[in-house]
């Protein structure tokens, strides 16, 4: 079964750190917002067009839902 355990934390764990590390790549302008923008974006299509199995789905609504507002489109650039 998917997301029980050292799995969710390990997920969550690697979450903050990505999250972490992009915010300050984007704050140090390395990246823009735009550019993370697509980075995420690619990331939940690179999660599709597949059987799409509830981790599949809550992975890529984690990435477009939770993570892609946090860089808007009209900031940072």
């Amino acid at each position: 079964m998917y997301g029980k355990g050292r799995e969710l934390e390990l997920g969550n764990a690697a979450s903050a750190v990505l999250v972490s590390l992009i915010r300050t790549l984007v704050d140090k302008n390395i990246l823009s917002n735009t550019e993370v923008r697509v980075l995420l974006t690619q990331a939940a299509s690179d999660l599709g067009p597949h059987e799409y199995v509830a981790p599949v789905k809550g992975a890529m609504g984690i990435i477009l839902d939770d993570l892609l507002p946090m860089f808007p489109d009209n900031g940072g650039d």
